[in-house]
């Protein structure tokens, strides 16, 4: 496999944590030899504050977004 096998027992906050960290790796092509200590403890700090609710995201989610509307809005006056 890719050396990230995790088992992870119970629903804890630590161990969902735990597992988003795993899935950040392997999208992040993050291996064994790949995250060093301080890489894989601020990113598990993140996952932990992402499961607890305290991680504030730093992007707008696109979908919750107007300025596409509006943008639109402005194209269709200017063709008129």
């Amino acid at each position: 496999m890719d050396g990230l096998d995790i088992e992870i027992e119970g629903d804890s906050e630590a161990a969902v944590a735990l597992a988003l960290l795993k899935i950040v790796m392997r999208a992040e092509g993050k291996g064994e030899d790949g995250a060093d200590a301080d890489w894989i403890l601020a990113t598990y700090r993140r996952c932990l504050a992402a499961v607890v609710g305290a991680f504030e995201f730093d992007e707008q989610d696109p979908e919750d977004s107007d300025e596409g509307e509006e943008d639109e809005e402005a194209v269709g006056e200017a063709a008129n």
